[in-house]
């Protein structure tokens, strides 16, 4: 017993430091990302993504060129395309690699702190910087700044997964709406917020992944949404597409942009 004793007080201890560990490497990639945003510019609005989105640049960054001057001992690099990038984390796997032109979408805590970045390529593939904490943090779309004090004046926190997606919901309801990225972490945010903003009732604006549900039996989309919306008291909806739509193709009428520039109802769906 004693020796058992001491075992587990040790394993204790090793979770212990590991956690600290863990949790130093976070707040010292925070600090890096808030570097990175500092020395870019503003995502301009033509930028391929958000052309074939139609989207807003709102309040999103643009990963500077590779040339630029970055800040002495600082743990960035920023590679001139996805190939340099590659060959850049293979080589540095101890610094934060991004691709010059990249957009940006800075993730924050119900604080206003920001954690975490989503860089967008034109291709419309998404990555999180290495080693940050995305969890139950997001992005508000629709407001400058990071939003809070707008979104504490709106009148109900509507919370889609991906950045386009809100956006179409903010255009479209005049109103800020929140990011939190993908299925997996609405639940997280909807919590926050909603211990944030008590009072304010919650909607998740969720997906409807029929493509996943005919292939797989499993739609994320919905069972994440709704889960969500349960954990808060609050409502999950999601898409109405023109008839015939979704069941012809399915991946590509899923979520409310798609709603918004991809089906015949377009943005009087979302206001129905």
């Amino acid at each position: 017993p004693e020796e058992k004793a001491q075992m587990q007080a040790e394993a204790a201890n090793k979770l212990r430091d590991r956690d600290l560990g863990l949790q130093a490497k976070q707040k010292a990639v925070a600090s890096e990302v808030v570097t990175l945003l500092g020395v870019s510019e503003a995502a301009p609005p033509d930028h391929p993504y958000l052309v074939s989105k139609q989207a807003r640049a709102g309040e999103l960054r643009i990963v500077p060129p590779a040339s630029t001057a970055l800040p002495e001992n600082t743990n960035l690099i920023i590679g001139k395309d996805w190939k340099e990038s590659a060959a850049l984390r293979e080589s540095h796997p101890d610094k934060l690699v991004f691709t010059e032109g990249d957009l940006l979408v800075p993730a924050y805590d119900v604080n206003g702190a920001i954690w975490t970045v989503q860089t967008i390529q034109d291709s419309g593939r998404k990555m999180f910087a290495k080693d940050s904490v995305k969890q139950a943090n997001f992005h508000i779309v629709g407001a400058s700044g990071n939003g809070l004090d707008a979104l504490a004046t709106a009148p109900a926190i509507v919370i889609g997964e991906g950045y386009a997606t809100a956006d179409s919901l903010s255009n479209t309801l005049g109103f800020p709406t929140v990011s939190a990225f993908d299925s997996g972490n609405l639940e997280l945010v909807a919590k926050a917020l909603h211990d944030k903003f008590p009072d304010k009732p919650i909607i998740i604006a969720g997906d409807d992944d029929k493509h996943l549900e005919s292939t797989q039996g499993y739609n994320p989309g919905r069972t994440k949404a709704s889960d969500a919306a349960k954990a808060v008291g609050g409502k999950a909806i999601f898409p109405i597409f023109a008839p015939g739509e979704q069941a012809a193709e399915p991946k590509k009428f899923c979520d409310f942009n798609d709603l918004a520039t991809k089906s015949a109802l377009g943005e009087e769906g979302i206001k129905r």
